[in-house]
């Protein structure tokens, strides 16, 4: 698996990083959790790196690296001058290494905007979730499941 990381993350290095940042998502009111993003073309990865607590100004940080966890995916971004439009699917390793077992695939998305100064870039939008698979068609969408990333862009 550590060599499926190694690759996913050359391959990323040649094709080249678009963007290289920290997001934050809202888990409960006051509540994030932070991730590291790393974006290269249509590709993206993502980490979990820790949580904060707004409420009681705590900041909790993943104490191992769990393969499991790692997230990769899909992005498209319509560059509009200044401004961009970014779409984002994506899953994580663990999902996929039990859909065999499950029969089902949770897929996550976000659809967001986002403003390039040079080369910083601030990005805010909405999570959904569908689940791949669910003879239920479970699907979230709610403005109340949101994200702001930040980073550089290259």
């Amino acid at each position: 698996m550590r060599k499926l990381l190694l690759m996913a993350i050359l391959v990323m290095a040649a094709v080249g990083f678009s963007f290289i940042g920290v997001q934050a998502e809202n888990l409960q009111d006051q509540v994030y959790a932070l991730y590291g993003r790393f974006d290269a073309g249509i590709l993206t990865l993502m980490y979990p790196v820790g949580s904060y607590d707004f409420e009681t100004q705590e900041f909790s940080m993943v104490s191992q690296f769990d393969v499991n966890e790692l997230m990769f995916g899909l992005n498209l971004k319509l560059p509009l001058g200044l401004i961009y439009l970014r779409g984002a699917a994506y899953t994580t390793v663990g999902n996929v290494m039990n859909f065999t077992e499950n029969a089902t695939l949770g897929i996550y998305g976000r659809l967001g905007a986002g403003l390039n100064i040079l080369f910083l870039t601030a990005e805010a939008g909405v999570r959904l979730f569908y689940l791949y698979g669910d003879p239920e068609f479970q699907f979230n969408f709610s403005p109340q499941y949101f994200y702001i990333a930040l980073g550089l862009s290259f």
